[in-house]
C-alpha cells in the first residue's frame, strides 16, 4: 500500500526533530531537508504540514517535554528515552495539542512510526503515554 503524502510529511519531520535532538540540526537544515522530499513537492498541503509540524514542534518543545515527563514512570525523564522515541512524542504531541485531528489517528500515526523506527516494544510505550495526553 502506497503511503499518504500526510503520513510521509509526518515521518520527515519525525527524522527533523530527531536530527535536531541528536545533533542540533537547524532550522533552516530541516526547511531544505523537507523540501527536498520528492513525494512532498507533489503536494504543497503536505509540505506545509509538515513545516508546520517542525516549526511548531521546535516552538513548544520545552512545554510538550514537560507534559509528557509527567506520564512517565516515577523516576524517569524525558532524556531517558531513545531520541526517536522523544522525536515521535514531540511530533504527536503537536499533533494532539496544536491540530483539530482526530486523537485516534494521530496516536495510530505515532505508534506505527515507532514500529518503523524504534524497538519492538517502543510503540506500546508511546500509545500508553499518548492515551494520557489525548
Amino acid at each position: 500500500m502506497e503511503k499518504t503524502h500526510r503520513k510521509i510529511a509526518r515521518e520527515q519531520a519525525t527524522i527533523c526533530i530527531y536530527q535536531n535532538l541528536l545533533v542540533g540540526t537547524s532550522l533552516d537544515e530541516m526547511r531544505s531537508y523537507i523540501s527536498e522530499n520528492e513525494k512532498l513537492s507533489t503536494s504543497e498541503d503536505s509540505l506545509k504540514f509538515a513545516l508546520w509540524l517542525v516549526e511548531t514542534t521546535l516552538q513548544n518543545k520545552e512545554s510538550y517535554q514537560k507534559l509528557l515527563e509527567k506520564h512517565l514512570k516515577k523516576g524517569w525523564t524525558f532524556e531517558r528515552l531513545s531520541v526517536m522515541e522523544r522525536a515521535i512524542l514531540l511530533i504527536a504531541a503537536c499533533e494532539l495539542l496544536e491540530s483539530d485531528l482526530p486523537k485516534t489517528i494521530v496516536i495510530n500515526e505515532a505508534v506505527v512510526n515507532a514500529k518503523k523506527f524504534c524497538d519492538d516494544e517502543s510503540y506500546k510505550f508511546i500509545n500508553g503515554i499518548l492515551g494520557h495526553i489525548a
